[in-house]
C-alpha cells in the first residue's frame, strides 16, 4: 500500500510475553515501524480460537479478527503507524453461529467464509449482508487470497 508493505508478527518486547503487532517496512528509504496491535485480539494467533487478517478498506490498514467462540467478526482500522492507541474499532459483526472461519477478505469490503455446513458465502461490510456463494469447500482450512496482475517489469522478469 502506497510504497509500503505490511504483516502481522508477535514481538517479544524485551523479553516479555509475546504481543501481536503490525510491522510496516518503507520500500523507498528501507524504515521499519512496529505498531503494537489492539489487546482484545492477543489470542488472534492461537488459530484453532481465531482468525486475524490484514486488509486495505477505503485506503486504511485494517485489522478484521474473528473469534470463535463467540463466532463475531471486529474490525478496526489504523489512523497512524507506529500508535497502538491509533486503531478505531468501526464494526463487531456477530454473533453469527452458522460460520465456520473466514478463509479471506475481498477488495471492496468483503469477508468470505466456510459456513458449518461447508457452503462458501460472503459478508459485504458496505451493505451489511450476506450472500452464499453456492459453492461448497471442499478443504475445511483453504483461504482465499488476491491477485492482482503487475505488467511493470522486475529486473529481467515481468510479472
Amino acid at each position: 500500500m502506497d510504497g509500503v508493505c505490511h504483516w502481522l508478527c508477535e514481538d517479544d518486547y524485551e523479553s516479555g510475553p509475546f504481543q501481536p503487532c503490525l510491522v510496516s517496512f518503507y520500500l523507498s528509504n528501507e524504515v521499519f515501524f512496529i505498531t503494537p496491535i489492539l489487546s482484545d485480539v492477543d489470542d488472534c494467533f492461537d488459530v484453532e480460537a481465531s482468525w486475524i487478517n490484514l486488509a486495505v478498506l477505503n485506503g486504511s490498514i485494517t485489522l478484521i479478527s474473528f473469534h470463535v467462540d463467540t463466532t463475531t467478526f471486529y474490525i478496526s482500522i489504523l489512523g497512524e503507524l507506529g500508535i497502538k492507541e491509533s486503531w478505531t474499532r468501526l464494526f463487531n459483526i456477530g454473533p453469527l453461529p452458522y460460520i465456520h472461519r473466514p478463509i479471506g477478505v475481498g477488495t471492496k469490503g468483503e469477508i468470505f467464509f466456510t459456513r458449518k455446513d461447508k457452503e462458501l458465502a460472503w459478508f459485504d461490510l458496505r451493505t451489511q449482508m450476506m450472500e452464499k456463494l453456492g459453492y461448497k469447500a471442499r478443504y475445511p482450512n483453504c483461504r482465499i487470497t488476491i491477485y492482482k496482475e503487475n505488467i511493470l517489469p522486475i529486473g529481467d522478469i515481468t510479472l
